[in-house]
């Protein structure tokens, strides 16, 4: 499996290669954020309710990304685009541990979580315009498979250089952004056409010639808009099930039932080793799986998955269900992203921003979700719930197969004015 996934990623168009090169540095740059609580406790001279308007400063940040990165995409190269979120990000997470007072950690916090996720939108137009349908799912698994590592070595570079000296995780984590934007500069010849500049989905490099005058609007028809609305809708519970074990996995293990604290260890790796080795192969052999069977096949995972979590009572339990619903992530995340590229018609590069939107609100609602269906006694309450939403939304996306115009079949839309 990690032979052939080497060899996925090697494969890869010029473009694509340049974006899970630059991906993998900017996401093993994440390394100043699972500390920013602890240095505005400490550091930044905040309470805990401080802390928390600052941390959620964050969000809204990163959500008026998403919200802002479809007119931006209409007149800036996605490439274009990351070169400015690199930098703007790197500044922000550079003067955030010069900062003092609610106000000032605020306002810069805010701008590093909307210089942060714009950069996410663009990468996704990136990909859509770097790889031709056909091939878009597995191009997704290795964009992610690029996420996935980098937040895995990032953090743990983190609590390294945070206990030599708790400044130093910003600096570090500014110099590894400036790092992708120069590596990105330097490969700008291998840039895919997107946006404005060319017609979506052609794999071809980019360079000069790319930068032709821009089309006109594009403005995705009434069904267009229908199916991505509809999925966008379908998909939120998905988000708001996988925002879950990141914010109470450890509640749950240590509080709820009683376990030891490394077991919630346990889960993370068994997640983040499954994703690496997993995703990317059976995505390979997924390719060709129509659509509303790779997002049921992945929805009845997931939900099955989060149900297991509520019934464990045990550490080998736990594992069981993470693997269970590892494997709903490994098929259903490159499925949406698949999907929904496809549904949007050519506009697809900018209703990318709106699908990400959806992930920020689940992490936005998700730990307080968590906070209120928790109680002594039914610790996972939250689990249920989120499986139980996933599987509704399964029963709904199996309802709506048959209507042509909320359910897009295996040809992509391509009418749009």
């Amino acid at each position: 499996m990690p032979l052939e996934t080497l060899r996925t990623v090697a494969g890869l168009a010029p473009p694509l290669r340049t974006l899970f090169l630059t991906t993998l540095l900017f996401r093993t740059g994440t390394m100043a954020y699972p500390f920013l609580t602890p240095h505005l406790l400490g550091g930044g001279g905040l309470d805990a309710a401080g802390a928390g308007l600052v941390v959620t400063a964050f969000g809204v940040g990163a959500l008026a990304a998403d919200l802002a990165a479809g007119r931006l995409l209409g007149r800036l190269h996605p490439y274009t685009l990351m070169r400015g979120g690199f930098l703007l990000g790197a500044a922000a997470v550079a003067v955030v541990p010069l900062l003092h007072g609610l106000p000032a950690l605020a306002a810069g916090v805010l701008v590093w979580g909307f210089a942060y996720e714009i950069v996410t939108p663009a990468a996704y137009a990136a990909t859509i315009a770097g790889s031709p349908p056909e091939q878009r799912k597995v191009a997704f698994s290795c964009h992610r498979l690029a996420i996935n590592l980098g937040l895995s070595a990032g953090p743990l570079v983190g609590a390294l250089l945070y206990a030599l000296d708790p400044y130093s995780v910003f600096w570090a984590n500014a110099l590894c952004v400036l790092a992708a934007a120069a590596f990105l500069h330097l490969r700008r010849a291998h840039r895919p056409g997107a946006g404005p500049y060319a017609d979506t989905g052609s794999g071809g490099g980019g360079g000069p010639g790319n930068e032709a005058a821009p089309r006109g609007t594009l403005r995705p028809t009434a069904a267009e808009r229908t199916r991505f609305w509809t999925v966008f809708g379908l998909s939120l519970p998905i988000q708001l099930a996988y925002a879950l074990p990141s914010v109470f996995t450890g509640a749950y293990v240590i509080v709820g039932l009683g376990l030891p604290g490394y077991w919630a260890g346990v889960v993370f790796t068994v997640n983040a080793v499954g994703i690496v080795l997993f995703e990317v192969p059976l995505n390979i052999r997924m390719a060709r799986v129509g659509h509303l069977a790779t997002l049921l096949t992945g929805y009845a995972l997931a939900g099955a998955g989060f149900l297991l979590m509520a019934l464990a009572d045990t550490g080998p339990e736990l594992v069981l269900a993470t693997l269970v619903w590892t494997a709903g992530e490994i098929v259903v995340f490159p499925g949406l992203l698949d999907y929904v590229s496809r549904v949007s018609g050519p506009a697809a590069d900018r209703t990318m921003g709106l699908y990400a939107s959806g992930v920020n609100l689940a992490f936005i609602t998700a730990p307080q979700l968590a906070l209120h269906l928790s109680a002594p006694g039914h610790p996972g309450a939250p689990w249920t719930a989120a499986g139980a939403a996933v599987c509704a939304a399964c029963l709904l996306l199996l309802a709506a197969r048959t209507h042509p115009y909320t359910w897009h079949k295996e040809e992509p839309c391509t009418s749009a004015t």
